[in-house]
């Protein structure tokens, strides 16, 4: 994306709404998605949207859209498929006879230049191909996978302005209100879609994770974002931080949570929490992370994961990172009995998994290289989960954030997965990862892509130091100051 020029936002609704119409003429359809929560929500909008209109379909969900991956959608004897949060990356190989694309992820035509738009809408004429960057619209913090899913849902049919909630879902999934502490761009346009309808609302908070399913000091203890001196993995430190404060951990024989707390207490301890990272030394920029926007659903129960997006997407990530996003799909779709009974057990699985993940890589050590840092997670930790772990472990307060992570782990068929995180700082300072990670995984016969902070790449087993070599010098090239 360009960002001299100027959005197009009216295009961007335009091309929505083609879309919609198109797949409208269809009788049958596969959806195609992504696993992580921004996919597993785009399908579950998508599913749901076909289903109102009454289009036979079916979902599929894959780890990543290779040529293979493309090839058997080329294959698919339903009338339609339906890319969600994927297929910008090869969308010139997808030649089936009705295709539509809702991605947020760079496109395959911008990943090494920035062409003029009218040359952009006619690489994307043989179907419908819609994605925020093709009208100058930052999809890493504007819009995401299911956002853009939801743009062309809501054209197929009004009603469908129901299912804003998942796009909200699936934006924060997406970390894309990290950067500002609040839902940017065309996403605020969704946010006022479901407040409007009474099924979302936003307020001014902590952003601290598990509000409605930790309680208080557990909450506390596990804040990584931002680090809580003398807090943070100190268990025994946030019940006496509560208590000093005159905060009762209990009601009864239940521990209390965030969301039983008044707003008197909420603001005793959002003031010590304050005034705590004002004298650790963390200034007001950890003042700024710890509180900001928080979106809830209103529909749906208090004190559970469904009723915070953050928590609501960490749920959908915990489904679709063990090959499970067929749950988190019937989660998204209104089960709430045995789909959601398994959520929650994987979700469990995930945190203790992710854990021992953090624990390997300070065991391992993250080794420094030129403009970027590493580790390598081989058949350790999960190629699935690498990328979060990637991001947890940049975001620690742990090792230096002035070069971005890069991880790898071992995947199947002798291949190897590449994740790469970055900072907003580094993206403001010319960081670009999606390009950085394209053209370093193609140096060495891969295929990679994403966003400016975060991407990805698949690689061949013993390519990782080559890999490493030629992301480096393209990383040192964008972060050289201007002369």
């Amino acid at each position: 994306m360009n960002p001299h020029e100027p959005q197009d936002v009216e295009g961007f609704l335009d091309a929505a709404r083609e879309a919609a119409e198109g797949i409208l003429t269809a009788s049958s359809a596969t959806v195609i998605a992504h696993i992580d929560a921004d996919g597993v929500s785009a399908a579950s909008i998508a599913s749901s949207a076909l289903a109102r209109a009454g289009i036979e379909h079916r979902v599929r969900f894959v780890k990543k859209l290779d040529e293979e991956e493309a090839a058997r959608a080329n294959k698919d004897d339903s009338e339609a498929i339906w890319l969600v949060d994927l297929g910008s990356s090869l969308f010139s190989k997808l030649e089936h006879q009705v295709v539509c694309v809702t991605d947020h992820h760079i496109p395959q035509a911008h990943a090494d230049t920035a062409l003029p738009k009218g040359d952009l809408l006619s690489f994307t004429s043989m179907g419908f191909h819609v994605n925020p960057h093709l009208f100058h619209i930052d999809g890493a913090i504007e819009l995401s996978g299911a956002g853009t899913t939801y743009a062309v849902a809501k054209n197929m049919d009004p009603r469908n302005q129901a299912l804003a909630p998942l796009a909200i879902v699936g934006a924060v999934g997406d970390l894309q209100d990290s950067a500002t502490c609040r839902l940017r761009g065309l996403n605020r346009k969704i946010l006022a879609d479901g407040e409007h309808i009474g099924s979302l609302k936003m307020q001014r908070d902590l952003r601290l994770f598990g509000r409605e399913s930790r309680p208080v000091w557990r909450m506390l203890q596990y804040s990584t974002d931002p680090m809580l001196p003398g807090l943070t993995n100190n268990e025994e430190g946030c019940i006496s931080f509560l208590r000093s404060l005159g905060i009762e951990l209990k009601q009864g024989d239940d521990w209390r949570f965030w969301v039983d707390l008044t707003f008197e207490e909420r603001k005793t301890i959002a003031t010590a929490l304050c005034e705590l990272l004002l004298d650790g030394g963390n200034g007001h920029a950890g003042v700024r992370r710890l509180i900001g926007e928080v979106y809830t659903l209103e529909k749906e129960a208090k004190r559970t994961e469904l009723h915070d997006a953050k928590e609501y997407s960490t749920l959908l990530n915990a489904c679709g990172r063990y090959n499970r996003a067929s749950t988190g799909l019937s989660i998204c779709c209104g089960d709430r009995g045995e789909a959601y009974s398994n959520g929650k057990i994987l979700l469990q699985n995930h945190r203790g998994n992710l854990a021992e993940a953090i624990s390997l890589v300070r065991e391992l050590g993250v080794q420094r290289r030129g403009h970027l840092q590493w580790f390598h997670g081989r058949d350790e930790i999960l190629d699935s989960i690498v990328g979060i772990v990637a991001g947890m472990v940049l975001g620690s307060g742990e090792v230096p954030m002035d070069v971005p992570m890069v991880a790898f782990a071992f995947a199947e068929d002798e291949k190897v997965k590449v994740s790469t995180r970055g900072t907003r700082q580094l993206v403001e300072s010319g960081l670009d990862l999606a390009r950085a990670v394209k053209l370093a995984s193609e140096k060495v016969g891969g295929i990679g892509g994403g966003h400016n902070i975060a991407a990805g790449a698949t690689i061949a087993m013993g390519k990782e130091e080559e890999f490493l070599d030629a992301i480096d010098a393209v990383i040192a090239s964008q972060l050289r100051p201007s002369e």
